[in-house]
């Protein structure tokens, strides 16, 4: 594991009813080599023009020590939900350590939990600074502000956009390239998100990450949404693809994923969305061939996809 040594915090004055943020360096080794790095855990204000209170966001970031300070790219990341931290993308993917979990990831391990390096950590490229929206995590509204006045599309994305202006200003980042990670909801945030930065303070983005991408609800909304065939179009070239990684399309497509995902992606917005879209005025000759072309794509039976 790496070593860990306390460093002075940046702040040595806490703000009223903020500790001074947690900041200690580390190591992480990435492809055999070791790469130096510090961590700042902590709270940034946020205020309104009269400098009253608004929110106290907290934040974990990660910079390399790498001596090239404000001209590396620093990268902003945040999950969904809305309502979750960014613990997700922190522990789970991007940081410098994650959580430790059995085979594929696919059940946690029983206590005690632990922390280990992160060789596909995003800080080999990129400094990283993990946000917590308010109303998640630590993050809390501050002096007389309540939490509805962040829970809406442009109210979080205005809070989440003034953290990232203020510590690009407060850590000289100005002149870094500036990325934006999004997961889930994190996607929509993020896509809102540079054009705010853009239009409220002047911030240019180079480039953005949308990870589990929804950036129209429509897309994913089929058990909400009765008679919404949107959700059965984009899903099945995803599906597509996951049989072809098992072994289970058709025996052609088996060796040329390309051609797989290309023939999905044509039917999919062709036959399959006229058939789906004429609902039961559809032919029994048509089912079948649409029900022969998605057994092909996905391995599964032709009479289970008939019924």
């Amino acid at each position: 594991m790496s070593e860990q040594t306390e460093v002075q915090p940046a702040v040595t004055q806490a703000l009223p009813g903020i500790q001074p943020p947690s900041v200690t360096t580390h190591s992480v080794t990435i492809g055999g080599r070791q790469l130096r790095y510090t961590a700042t855990a902590g709270f940034m204000r946020l205020t309104d023009d009269t400098g009253k209170p608004k929110a106290d966001v907290f934040y974990m970031a990660y910079t390399a020590d790498t001596g090239k300070g404000g001209e590396r790219p620093v990268t902003f990341a945040f999950n969904g939900g809305p309502g979750s931290s960014s613990v997700w993308l922190h522990c789970g993917a991007l940081g410098p350590k994650r959580l430790d979990l059995h085979g594929d990831g696919a059940y946690p391990p029983v206590p005690p939990y632990r922390l280990i390096e992160n060789e596909q950590t995003w800080l080999a490229w990129t400094d990283l600074v993990f946000i917590d929206p308010v109303g998640t995590g630590f993050s809390r509204p501050a002096g007389e502000s309540k939490r509805e006045e962040f829970h809406g599309v442009t109210e979080d994305v205005a809070s989440v956009g003034a953290f990232i202006r203020r510590y690009t200003s407060e850590n000289n980042r100005w002149m870094s390239p500036k990325f934006l990670a999004g997961e889930s909801y994190g996607t929509t945030r993020a896509a809102a998100l540079a054009n705010y930065l853009q239009s409220a303070h002047g911030m240019s983005i180079n480039g953005i990450a949308l990870i589990s991408s929804v950036l129209s609800f429509q897309t994913i909304a089929h058990e909400e949404s009765p008679g919404n065939d949107l959700p059965y179009l984009c899903f099945l070239p995803a599906i597509a693809a996951t049989a072809w990684y098992h072994g289970l399309c058709a025996p052609a497509y088996r060796k040329n994923f390309a051609t797989l995902i290309d023939d999905t992606r044509e039917f999919s917005t062709g036959a399959y969305a006229t058939l789906l879209a004429k609902g039961y005025g559809s032919t029994a000759a048509e089912e079948r061939a649409a029900a022969a072309k998605i057994s092909a794509f996905t391995g599964l039976p032709r009479t289970y996809i008939e019924r």
